[in-house]
């Protein structure tokens, strides 16, 4: 059978196709038809109808969908030319992106993945019209989707071969590019994610932003570069389907699910979870706890004033050299079911956020950085203070509002951040002293530090009794190339997977009550007026989310006591271990939160208060001795401490301290 009597098969199979299964449709588009152009048809419809047009439409697309085009054509004959888009959905040939080699150019596909960057959109010239500049009659020529114009090759009235382009009179459709990442949680660890280049037209194009997670369905075609010759790979988009919510996280089987839902009954199931977290590196139980939470989340909520609360937590771990921070990092990127690693010397602001950047054709257009491609995922970031001040910045946003909000280049865009942050910095001074605060120490601005939920600090301290311990596990890792694992790391993704999209636990009764009890008491534990604030709402929050990742893991549909009481333990020994005024020995939010705690405000406010009684006495500025010697006789201060002070105030352009020894206030 010839190509012809082929297509002229298929053309009537679509027009008995479409007069039994989608008649109303294609009515109801013709009517609508400019304004709306495109009809989409299921592809498991036209299979049931007619197995050999679904094989023929995957082999040969372009041949198949013209048929269907031509067939609409014919069933309404009144609409003159109504050029409608045939699209299918619901396509059974998912290849991943890694598997789109050579074998499948030609044929009709469909890949999941997230947006990298969409460029501008363009017209791209569809039907050109050419007059011969012997005689001046007008030639019509189909254009193809390269950049190359084609002329007629003669004049049919003069024999001509000299043409020239009208631009208007030609016919143009909208075409635009677009990037493709394949999903994050279907990579090995330190694979590269494969790209694929997308071109959409007519009414696909400007329906894609960066971040945004789709299946496209189109044709895998290839084109010639014309500076490197080389050949290089993008599908022909058909038809665009969001998975707005998850993806499908990890192919979960009826048995995995039964094992899951075993494994949630054994009355152990926490401490078990615990134990797999980062099952290489000894102890740290609190901070293995607090993961675990993280790795299962809150329950995010959207209000009805489109208020939104995060269910996310955010962690950020400080500690000395050499204590495995990076590794357990790492090993959260490997076990969570979509997971971002990055380290702060290498990462910039926009690689955090979005980019601005060029397209081939000068034009600008965004491209999707970590926090935006880790969406509804962990974002693990290492040696976030070696990371610029600059690109510090970008984190700002989106750790509380959960957006990354982008104004570069003239473009305008709010993109989607809802991932968990754990992050691990160094102290400034290499090691951690336990006699300052944790602002002092930590090379962060105070407002990162207190969007963290939880805040761990870990010391290395010599001990006989845990090094001989810590020693044999490392000796034995080394020895035997094994690990103990309570559950095994595969299992334990899809429980976190399975866990995050079916668990949304609500707060009982019971557990409010000892959330309230723990957020007023704790508040009001000092009766003193000028007493240090020992937790805001914030920290409320937060415990709210911890209770809720506690429900989670044991797959429950409430938040019972025992959950908000684990909360309120994790958390108040990070305030015990952050939060504490080293002088006072009381708990301080604002030491937690990394600014400047309540006593020494305090005293710097005597500092000034004294400053502007020694400046009445001695003609408008105060003697540094002078004020030393007072401080120390009214408030037992140390010269050392006044001039900390001293230093500060000036830094804050508070006072002025010239170098002839006096003070004066700004």
């Amino acid at each position: 059978m010839n190509s012809t009597t082929k297509s002229q098969t298929s053309i009537r199979k679509f027009e008995e196709f479409f007069a039994t299964s989608y008649k109303d449709d294609v009515f109801e588009i013709l009517e609508k038809y400019p304004d709306e152009r495109s009809l989409n048809v299921d592809y498991n419809t036209l299979e049931l109808f007619d197995p050999d047009l679904a094989d023929l439409l995957i082999d040969k697309p372009e041949d198949v969908i013209e048929a269907a085009q031509t067939a609409i054509k014919n069933i309404d004959p009144l609409v003159k030319d109504a050029d409608i888009n045939i699209r299918f959905e619901n396509l059974s040939n998912i290849i991943p992106l890694k598997d789109l080699l050579s074998k499948y150019i030609g044929t009709f596909v469909a890949a999941d993945g997230i947006v990298r960057k969409t460029d501008e959109i363009r017209p791209r010239i569809e039907t050109g019209v050419f007059e011969c500049r012997g005689c001046m009659r007008l030639h019509e020529v189909e254009q193809s989707s390269g950049n190359r114009i084609i002329e007629p090759s003669l004049c049919s009235e003069c024999g001509g071969r000299s043409f020239r382009l009208l631009q208007e009179e030609s016919k143009y459709i909208d075409t635009q590019t677009a990037r493709m990442q394949e999903p994050l949680e279907n990579l090995s660890g330190g694979t590269e994610p494969k790209q694929m280049l997308m071109i959409l037209e007519d009414d696909l194009v400007d329906k894609l932003n960066p971040g945004d997670k789709v299946r496209i369905t189109g044709t895998l075609k290839t084109f010639r570069e014309e500076r490197s010759g080389k050949f290089k790979n993008y599908i022909y988009v058909n038809h665009i389907e969001p998975l707005e919510q998850e993806f499908e996280e990890l192919q979960l089987s009826e048995e995995d699910e039964e094992k899951i839902v075993e494994l949630s009954k054994d009355p152990q199931i926490y401490e078990k979870i615990i134990k797999s977290t980062a099952p290489s590196i000894r102890g740290y139980r609190q901070v293995k706890e607090a993961i675990a939470l993280q790795l299962f989340g809150g329950a995010s909520k959207q209000l009805e004033d489109e208020t939104k609360l995060r269910g996310d937590i955010h962690i950020l771990i400080v500690g000395d050299p050499g204590i495995g921070k990076s590794q357990i990092l790492k090993y959260v990127s490997r076990l969570a079911p979509r997971s971002i690693y990055t380290s702060g010397k290498g990462t910039s602001g926009a690689g955090l956020t979005a980019a601005a950047v060029r397209d081939e054709l000068g034009g600008w257009s965004l491209e999707a950085g970590a926090l935006v491609l880790g969406d509804q995922g962990n974002v693990c970031v290492d040696e976030l203070d070696k990371m610029r001040p600059e690109d510090r910045s970008a984190l700002h946003e989106a750790l509380e509002q959960q957006t990354v909000s982008i104004a570069k280049a003239g473009i305008m865009a709010t993109l989607n951040s809802r991932c968990s942050v754990l992050a691990a910095a160094n102290p400034k001074f290499g090691r951690f002293d336990r006699f300052k605060v944790l602002a002092e120490q930590i090379d962060l601005p105070a407002p990162i530090i207190s969007r963290f939920d939880l805040i761990f600090v870990i010391e290395d301290k010599p001990s006989v009794e845990n090094d001989t311990k810590l020693a044999d596990h490392i000796l034995k890792i080394h020895q035997s190339n094994t690990v103990d694992y309570e559950i095994e790391p595969e299992l334990l993704r899809k429980y976190i997977a399975y866990a995050r999209k079916n668990v949304h636990p609500k707060l009982t009764d019971e557990a409010n009550t000892v959330l309230k009890e723990f957020y007023v008491s704790t508040r009001n534990s000092n009766t003193e007026e000028q007493a240090p604030v020992p937790i805001t709402a914030r920290q409320l929050e937060a415990i709210i989310r911890l209770s809720e990742a506690s429900a989670k893991i044991k797959l429950k549909d409430t938040v019972d006591k025992e959950d908000a009481e684990k909360a309120v333990k994790l958390q108040l020994a990070c305030l015990r271990e952050v939060g504490v005024d080293p002088e006072t020995g009381e708990i301080d939010i604002e030491v937690m939160e990394g600014r400047t705690p309540t006593s020494k405000r305090e005293k710097m406010q005597k500092v000034m208060e004294e400053i502007a009684i020694l400046e009445q006495e001695y003609g408008n500025q105060a003697p540094m001795n002078v004020l030393v010697s007072n401080m120390a006789d009214k408030f037992d201060m140390s010269e050392e401490t006044v001039e900390a002070f001293v230093r500060d105030l000036n830094q804050k352009g508070l006072i002025y301290f010239p170098a002839t020894g006096y003070l004066k206030r700004a």
